[in-house]
């Protein structure tokens, strides 16, 4: 009898550590938010600073129009991303950036509506567009390519860790404290050529910024956001990992199909990653519309000696790399409720996944050439399941990755 007296009477009295342990096996963020919803015993029991750190939810798809859907394909109600003198955004882990009609530039919460200006990092991208003569003052709003701040971003910060926006198809990087500070645009140029050259990625690692050249190597960022206004000062990258001249973005091979290899920086459990997507291409096809991805090569920034090398990667370590070229994230695969596989990469379809619609127009087929790579067994599973990738065909847009927070 008394035990049955100790047993919660009706289900609102579920004990929080009971809450708590459901909320652990829910991958997706709307699943939680739903338990939560259930009643106020329920919310304030299962609210997350009662609890051990939760697994970190299933990610999202990001839709060029600024819809956010979840890997079951259900749209997620959040704050319009897309509005009135929003030009265009681009996904940035939990929070969109927006790119203003006038240029300018500013971050939001999609969940909250909550928003930062960025002031200065317009006219940073207008001297990046004077710097780099083919291009012309209309990418002021096309030409952001990737944005990354430190991981996770949290409004809360202390400090003003620096933020960075790759702009004009990678010839130019553009470095901005998160909160104030001037902000300054910087290109990379080497020996051998005559003006920017053209980098792949870049990506944060101990708070450091790197970023991978087009001959796969490797610079980091000697600069700190409270010094990015002094005149007196002269930002740069330095060489981590020297060049390779033997690499190509893309191999041809008479009478055989040519190969597209688009690269990728991640950082990834405290190291730094680069990955090679071998995408072949047949012959006379468009690379946009036909590339097909057939494999992966990872390798890790070995930044203990001078100078530094790629050494060659056959797993990630239990790690799960999702990859794309506008947002990629890798997650501990044994902290994922939902069934993420480890030593897996989650990737998008295109190698461009975001460009202008004015001059490429509109996505054939979004979601063609998505998957899942082994680093196992080298084989590629589809990205979803068969009715989830019908509907986001349908809807003919590029896609991207989004890391929704618990809250």
């Amino acid at each position: 009898m008394e035990m049955a007296a100790a047993l919660p009477s009706s289900w609102e009295e579920l004990p929080p550590d009971i809450l708590g342990l459901v909320l652990r096996h829910l991958p997706s963020l709307a699943d939680r938010v739903h338990l939560r919803a259930v009643c106020r015993p329920w919310r304030a029991g299962a609210h997350p600073q009662r609890h051990k750190p939760l697994p970190p939810p299933l990610p999202w798809l990001a839709l060029r129009d600024g819809t956010l859907v979840d890997l079951r394909g259900a749209p997620v109600r959040c704050v319009p991303i897309l509005r009135d003198g929003v030009f265009r955004y681009l996904a940035v882990d939990n929070l969109a950036f927006l790119v203003h009609d006038d240029g300018s530039c500013s971050l939001m919460n999609p969940l909250s509506g909550q928003t930062l200006p960025l002031p200065d990092l317009a006219p940073a991208v207008r001297r990046a567009i004077d710097s780099v003569p083919a291009y012309g003052q209309s990418f002021i709003r096309n030409g952001h390519v990737k944005v990354i701040l430190p991981s996770p971003p949290d409004w809360t910060w202390t400090s003003d860790p620096l933020m960075a926006v790759l702009v004009l198809d990678g010839y130019c990087v553009v470095v901005s404290g998160f909160k104030q500070h001037e902000a300054v645009s910087i290109s990379i140029c080497s020996e051998r050529a005559e003006g920017p050259e053209r980098n792949h990625d870049i990506a944060f690692l101990h708070g450091k910024l790197y970023i991978l050249t087009f001959k796969e190597g490797l610079r980091v960022f000697k600069h700190d956001a409270s010094h990015l206004g002094n005149p007196k000062s002269s930002p740069g990258f330095h060489q981590c990992i020297a060049e390779d001249p033997k690499q190509q973005e893309i191999y041809g091979y008479r009478n055989n199909p040519s190969y597209y290899v688009p690269r990728y920086l991640a950082e990834s459990n405290g190291r730094l990653l680069m990955v090679r997507r071998w995408m072949s291409v047949p012959r006379n096809a468009r690379l946009r519309d036909h590339g097909k991805t057939v494999g992966f090569e990872v390798f890790e920034a070995d930044l203990t000696s001078t100078p530094g090398k790629w050494t060659k990667l056959e797993s990630l370590g239990g790690q799960t790399l999702f990859l794309s070229s506008q947002c990629t994230k890798s997650l501990l695969a044994s902290q994922c409720a939902g069934g993420v596989q480890e030593d897996c990469i989650y990737f998008m379809h295109r190698a461009f996944d975001n460009p202008s619609c004015e001059y490429v127009g509109p996505c054939v087929d979004p979601l063609a050439d998505s998957g899942v790579y082994s680093m196992r067994d080298g084989k590629i599973t589809p990205l979803l399941p068969e009715p989830v990738m019908a509907e986001m065909q349908r809807k003919r847009q590029f896609l991207t990755w989004f890391f929704p927070a618990d809250a």
